[in-house]
């Protein structure tokens, strides 16, 4: 394990190598069989236009003065054509109860430089997101019907190199990114977590006693490891469900970032603790000074208020320099661990 301390300021973002286009899906859930949307960006050589999106990925058709307010800005080329050539694939899986915008700068800057990105919205279910079977089980067979859906499209799939596919999870997304990994998820061992670590009372409080029950109801998860995941990036991960011995099963190279003041998921048993759980090349990165929700790109105008907690960082912290840093750091850290083959 390899533990840097991020320093955003003198950090530098790699000059994009290509226009990004963007599109939206509707991917069948496996266990309801209900759709559920993802947002795609990928590589295009045509120009791109501002595209202001609400969080439902639907498109805002007010004066952009006022889109600016209320939805995601992003310039992009909407339902363009894929460039030529042959791409990596990234899953991004968000946090509980959040947005397939969550990590929209990320999934540009993974285009920008030779990468499909998709980003489901997962459902929320009757658990909200939190804890239950839809989360369990149900996030890492979304990130798996994602997968399948986007070798299966008649644009993108012919791109897509099946040796070069990766997930990049944040919080609840960090247990699915771990789940489709190969670590076996464990409601024990959440249930464990709690008993033996009542100064973790947030997060174990997270969802009141609904949640709690929920996951005392779970029982035994089946295998959810997806074999073509063959890198994984973790923000603030949620590693409360799994043993040390599960997550030594993880094979695959992941790098962690852990944030400094997380208040939800405390460093020290959740990122810190999964860094030494994993082989010896794990890559650990602790953010100075960033909070649980940090990783979350910039909240627009009105919606700042709307997300609440998810919009604010500790005191002093400069959440936009630190997308800037992390997003090409991540983009290197896949483009060492799976090199295009030509």
């Amino acid at each position: 394990m390899g533990l840097v301390l991020l320093g955003v300021a003198l950090a530098a973002e790699a000059a994009p190598s290509s226009n990004v286009a963007y599109r939206r899906i509707d991917v069948q859930d496996a266990a309801t069989g209900e759709l559920f949307p993802a947002a795609l960006w990928y590589p295009t050589r045509a120009a791109p236009a501002p595209l202001f999106l609400t969080g439902s990925l639907s498109e805002c058709r007010l004066p952009a003065m006022l889109c600016r307010l209320i939805a995601f800005e992003m310039q992009v080329a909407s339902n363009a054509p894929p460039a030529d050539g042959k791409f990596g694939f990234i899953v991004i899986s968000h946090g509980a109860g959040g947005l397939a915008m969550n990590h929209r700068d990320l999934a540009m800057a993974l285009a920008s430089h030779g990468y499909v990105a998709a980003a489901p919205t997962h459902p929320r279910g009757k658990d909200n997101d939190i804890s239950g079977l839809g989360v369990w089980i149900g996030r890492p067979q979304q990130v798996s019907r994602v997968i399948d859906t986007l070798l299966e499209d008649t644009e993108l799939g012919v791109h897509i190199q099946r040796e070069r596919i990766g997930v990049v999870g944040h919080s609840n997304g960090g247990y699915t990114a771990l789940a489709v990994a190969g670590a076996k998820p464990s409601p024990a061992a959440s249930i464990a977590h709690c008993r033996q670590h009542p100064d973790d009372s947030k997060f174990c409080s997270q969802g009141g006693a609904a949640t709690r029950e929920a996951t005392r109801k779970v029982g035994d998860i089946p295998d959810v490891r997806d074999p073509r995941v063959r890198a994984v990036v973790l923000m603030a991960p949620n590693t409360a469900p799994f043993t040390d011995d599960a997550l030594a099963q993880v094979a695959v190279p992941v790098r962690v970032y852990g944030a400094e003041r997380d208040d939800l998921t405390l460093v020290r048993y959740h990122a810190e603790r999964l860094a030494k759980a994993l082989p010896s090349q794990t890559e650990y990165v602790l953010v100075q000074r960033a909070g649980h929700f940090s990783f979350v790109a910039s909240f627009p105008g009105i919606l700042r208020f709307v997300a609440g907690e998810a919009a604010q960082d500790p005191e002093g912290f400069d959440r936009d320099a630190m997308h800037d840093a992390i997003n090409s750091e991540i983009v290197g850290f896949f483009d060492r661990k799976l090199p295009s083959s030509g």
